[in-house]
């Protein structure tokens, strides 16, 4: 294994690590959410993507949050073949993509934020 390759192991682990731990801060941070209004909700995150009326006075805001993080690959390396031959590349010089997705849910009562819920494995702190 080369270098690189190891290096770029390293990494993705590095982040799994982190988001064991930003998950739990995720989960704090909306839970300090609980008795705020919604005009402060919308200040701090913005337009919500979807709001939906579900009983007199209770609604539903929906946040998305969907992000690409590339881990580059490695430059490639050439062997050659013979004296007057081509140039054969080895090694993955494309790197790997991974595709992170967060899908927030505030419940409000008369305008207060009375409950939360979230889902994926992109949802860190904001």
């Amino acid at each position: 294994m080369t270098k690189m390759r190891l290096l770029n192991i390293s990494l993705v682990c590095s982040v799994l690590l982190f988001s064991c731990r930003s998950v739990q801060n995720y989960d704090d941070m909306l839970h300090s959410w609980l008795g705020q209004s919604e005009a402060q909700l919308v200040a701090t995150w913005g337009a919500p993507v979807n709001m939906q009326t579900i009983a007199p006075g209770r609604q539903i805001f929906t946040y998305i949050n969907e992000k690409q993080v590339t881990v580059p690959g490695e430059a490639p390396n050439y062997t050659a073949l013979g004296e007057d031959s081509d140039y054969n590349t080895y090694d993955d010089s494309l790197g790997e993509t991974f595709d992170y997705y967060c899908k927030t849910i505030f419940t409000t009562q008369d305008d207060i934020i009375v409950g939360y819920s979230w889902e994926g494995d992109g949802c860190l702190m904001r």
